[in-house]
């Protein structure tokens, strides 16, 4: 698809994604003209493009500027010298480009949520937050990578109100201070919709905003998971066919971070796993990966024990050694003396 359209505009730049295309470029007759190509390469497979779906639209200027791909709106904004996008050369552009999660996007996550809240309406507290994290989390994950800051508080707030007349709707005789006191419980400094502490499936519900901010980083043209850099691969992706699956996760929740020194890993340093509360039974909570030398710092510091061969020698190990190395010497030497004398 793309070589049909940049073997006669170099540079245009196409994106495709299943059924969907975007064209890129500054000329709006390139754009025109590129369209037409894309018709003719379409109907040589038998297909047809949606003309409905099809727009040609300015990013920066118009009544309607920028356009949705894939959930997201793309948009270019004028802001000053301090904000503004640069040139490969260092030229400002005068303009910056965000991107954040489409409208239609929005309006079909909480037309989810409605759903979800409707036909649970006689569901105990503690199912309606097993059916409604799963959405919210998955909706977070998929934004977080925009500009979604400010949609997730909006999407927070909405929710909470749609939450509010559920809970009403239950108890339509009851004031709002004896639902907000049954159905919201204070979790650190903020009153969260959960179920009681002690109830028998204790739980409650994520914000989208729990969910951080990851900017997404480009991946160099020359590179690929099998140049040899698994710790890079394993940071980004959590996986590398060279990686143990436990390490890759470590790695990438921590960012190609020690939690020790603070320092990134490279692909030639000794990584260790290790339990940080020292608590060996439970093996999933409380891993972290540290540099071997890191690891032995931690170990000192907090008195563990280390195993023979895996790491440097604690300097209490090497002291005694030392002085049994020493002891058995001078006990050499008083025999000999003894001989002697003899």
């Amino acid at each position: 698809m793309d070589e049909a359209i940049t073997r006669v505009h170099p540079q245009a730049r196409v994106i495709a994604y299943a059924d969907d295309c975007v064209v890129l470029h500054e000329d709006r007759r390139v754009l025109e003209h590129s369209q037409q190509l894309l018709r003719l390469w379409l109907a040589e497979i038998g297909l047809t493009l949606h003309e409905t779906k099809s727009h040609i639209r300015h990013t920066l200027e118009g009544k309607d500027p920028g356009f949705e791909f894939l959930g997201f709106h793309i948009r270019q904004y004028r802001v000053g010298k301090h904000q503004s996008g640069k040139r490969p050369g260092g030229q400002r552009l005068g303009y910056t480009t965000l991107i954040k999660p489409g409208k239609a996007n929005i309006q079909a996550h909480l037309a989810e949520l409605g759903r979800i809240m409707r036909r649970s309406r006689a569901l105990p507290q503690s199912e309606v937050i097993r059916q409604l994290n799963p959405t919210i989390r998955g909706w977070a994950h998929y934004d977080r990578t925009c500009v979604s800051k400010a949609v997730s508080a909006r999407l927070d707030s909405l929710t909470w109100a749609k939450l509010r007349r559920w809970a009403h709707r239950r108890h339509p005789t009851t004031t709002t201070p004896w639902v907000i006191q049954r159905y919201w419980h204070r979790r650190g400094t903020r009153l969260t919709f959960a179920t009681s502490a002690t109830a028998p499936h204790a739980g409650h519900l994520q914000t989208h905003r729990e969910v951080p901010i990851t900017r997404h980083i480009k991946v160099r043209g020359n590179r690929s998971p099998y140049d040899g850099d698994w710790v890079s691969w394993s940071t980004r992706q959590g996986r590398h066919p060279g990686v143990s699956p436990r390490l890759a996760m470590l790695l990438k929740q921590q960012r190609g971070r020690c939690t020790y020194c603070g320092l990134f890993f490279h692909d030639d340093d000794r990584i260790e796993i290790d339990h940080s509360n020292g608590d060996r039974r439970n093996a999933r909570a409380n891993l972290q990966a540290l540099h071997g030398h890191c690891h032995d710092a931690k170990t000192r510091e907090y008195g563990d024990y280390l195993p023979h061969g895996m790491r440097d020698q604690h300097q209490d190990t090497e002291e005694r050694r030392a002085r049994t190395r020493a002891r058995s010497v001078l006990e050499q030497r008083e025999v000999e003396r003894s001989a002697s004398r003899l």
